[in-house]
């Protein structure tokens, strides 16, 4: 799979092009250079500059999928994110899949609280061992923002549970009042656990290899699923840089879209810098190939933001 050179929209190319093609045509036939020239510049500059930079990213990054792992190839480079031009990761690897915007706010946020350590501009190990071993950063300190953080990640882990049964809904042909009632009672924390779900659903013929994805759905909410962010290769100095600078919004928001793909300590990550360059029918193949190879992933993003990879 490459990176889409024309927009998923075809229109926003086409109707540009027939429009500046007609006004230019007019140029000739009144004979004013202006009227010829001007609407090829505009055309110049758009569409032409986005189709000749998602050329060149058609050109320079590929996705490679092989029976067991996803092969990316990204030459463009990123000013902050530090991976290498060939990253590769095992599909049996992959235990969660976000976008990078999570990373980074995590990372700001901590950085932020730290900032009298002087943190090493080009510090990408925020565990709190190597924190409290290079800074001398309290424990204490560090489990609190954790502690902080690890409560909106399990908000996310506990919408990955809600999904996962939505599915089950549909795959087992639960009756809408079931469903409903299921959900409804799940609100209550202390129905918020697969032992109940699990005796809410025994009259219907559940696979128990469905059964046991659930169950460990559920005890992700109770790991420590904050450790895949600590270990990054993003910069955080120089992306806190290009973010105030002039055109910074942009740069970054392209970046906060990145999807990644970690395992459960975040020592192993790959960055998928231009995932949303892909057409939306290859990204989502992409991610149904992913998610058949391994259907034990967590996806720590909204449900929006899931089903926007599947459909």
């Amino acid at each position: 799979m490459r990176p889409s050179i024309l927009p998923e929209n075809k229109k926003l190319v086409a109707y540009p092009l027939i429009v500046c093609l007609i006004i230019s045509a007019i140029g000739i036939a009144v004979k004013n250079p202006v009227v010829i020239i001007l609407p090829l510049i505009v055309l110049a500059v758009f569409p032409g500059l986005p189709v000749f930079f998602h050329l060149l990213f058609y050109l320079f990054i590929k996705v490679e999928l092989y029976p067991h792992k996803i092969v990316v190839r990204d030459y463009t480079g990123n000013k902050f994110v530090k991976f290498p031009s060939v990253q590769e990761m095992a599909f049996a690897d992959i235990r969660y899949i976000y976008y990078l915007g999570k990373e980074i706010n995590l990372l700001k946020n901590l950085t932020g609280k730290l900032r009298k350590y002087r943190l090493s501009p080009r510090e990408n190990d925020f565990t709190r061992e190597n924190l409290a071993a290079k800074y001398g950063i309290l424990a204490e300190k560090i489990e609190k923002f954790e502690k902080s953080s690890r409560n909106i990640l399990n908000d996310y882990s506990a919408t990955a549970v809600l999904m996962m049964l939505d599915d089950f809904f549909k795959k087992y042909n639960i009756p809408k009042q079931t469903s409903k009632n299921i959900r409804r009672q799940l609100e209550h924390d202390e129905k918020f656990n697969y032992e109940f779900v699990r005796e809410k659903l025994k009259d219907y013929s559940i696979s128990s290899e469905d059964s046991d994805r659930l169950r460990d759905e559920f005890e992700n909410i109770m790991a420590d699923i904050i450790k895949p962010f600590l270990l990054t290769k993003v910069n955080m100095e120089e992306y806190k840089k290009i973010s105030h600078s002039r055109g910074g919004v942009s740069i970054t928001a392209k970046t906060d879209t990145a999807l990644v793909l970690a395992d459960k300590d975040g020592s192993e990550k790959l960055y998928f810098m231009h995932f949303h360059d892909l057409s939306r029918t290859n990204w989502q193949s992409l991610m149904q190939t992913i998610k058949n190879n391994n259907p034990n992933i967590t996806y720590l993003m909204t449900k929006n933001e899931y089903n926007n990879l599947f459909t």
